[in-house]
């Protein structure tokens, strides 16, 4: 289990300040938090944070298993 995860606000609308930093708001864009700091593990776990599934690396054309190689 990782302890930095992929995370974004569940509603993009929602303006949550930034913690330590008067005036600065959490953005709306996928960002990185360590589950470790209570702040972050808070807001992930009341649902204000939604995690984001890393999503799997798919092998290219050439990579795909059948076919054949060049």
């Amino acid at each position: 289990m990782s302890l930095i995860k992929t995370v974004k606000l569940a509603d993009p609308a929602a303006r949550v300040p930034w913690p330590g930093v008067p005036g600065r708001l959490i953005p709306s864009e996928l960002f990185t938090v360590s589950v470790v700091d209570p702040f972050w593990s808070g807001l992930v776990a009341d649902k204000t944070l939604i995690e984001v599934p890393s999503e799997p690396e798919t092998p290219s054309e050439s990579e795909k298993p059948g076919k054949p190689k060049a």
